[in-house]
């Protein structure tokens, strides 16, 4: 089976005028976090999809979910994490209570902040995982990089021929993933935070899948400002 997992447990905290979960912030009066869990509901290959979310706002999810006719028997909402790897592991806990998971079953997690991924991205997602077991999103470095131990002054230049900017969907075999969490101790677990990292902490490759710059994290406010922009061409 292919899910769909939907990180939504964060608060939004860096932008400063928002009196609620980035997530919920109306663009163009429809929710962040419904354009990407529409996105996701496009796509028949995927069985069912989970959004993890701050337990708190539950309540304001459902309304939305049903405001919006989101199909709830393929969409689940479950208890967020206090860190995005542990709001993804609920969702794989849910996933394990709900269905008797096998080795070839994989999940595609996403923040629910990027709402302008692109079927392309989740469809190669799909076979990266597939294929690989593990899957991540990324766009070659355009720009120059460089390197500062305080802050101040300038270390050196890297090499961006070698660099990639991490986006999401990134994707995994479920079995795969629960195995390799459950072997990382406290600090090693506290200390991740991106979900790929638990397959390289386990010497586990990452395939690459070509990211896109219209797939934007919606963290600031001058990113909703190019939001409202984007959502016109949805």
């Amino acid at each position: 089976m292919i899910f769909a997992g939907i990180v939504a447990g964060g608060s939004g905290t860096r932008m400063k005028n928002a009196a609620m979960p980035k997530q919920f912030i109306r663009v163009l009066d429809k929710p962040i976090i419904i354009y990407t869990i529409e996105k996701f509901a496009e796509q028949r290959h995927i069985d069912e999809i989970y959004i993890g979310i701050k337990p708190d706002w539950h309540a304001v999810m459902d309304r939305l979910l049903e405001e919006y006719g989101i199909d709830r028997n393929r969409v689940k909402v479950v208890d967020g994490g206090s860190d995005r790897n542990r709001t993804v592991m609920n969702i794989v806990d849910a996933i394990k209570a709900a269905h008797k998971i096998k080795k070839g079953d994989i999940i595609i997690t996403h923040d629910a902040v990027r709402p302008f991924l692109t079927d392309t991205m989740i469809e190669e997602n799909i076979i990266g995982a597939l294929k690989y077991s593990a899957c991540g999103t990324y766009l070659k470095c355009v720009d120059t990089v460089v390197s500062s131990q305080n802050g101040e002054t300038i270390d050196s230049s890297l090499d961006r021929s070698t660099l990639y900017r991490a986006q999401t969907p990134q994707s995994f075999d479920i079995t795969l993933l629960d195995k390799y969490y459950s072997e990382l101790d406290e600090t090693k677990k506290a200390r991740l935070t991106d979900t790929c990292s638990i397959f390289t902490e386990s010497g586990h490759k990452i395939h690459i899948v070509e990211g896109d710059t219209v797939n934007i994290k919606i963290t600031t406010d001058s990113d909703l400002i190019i939001a409202k922009l984007l959502a016109t061409r949805v």
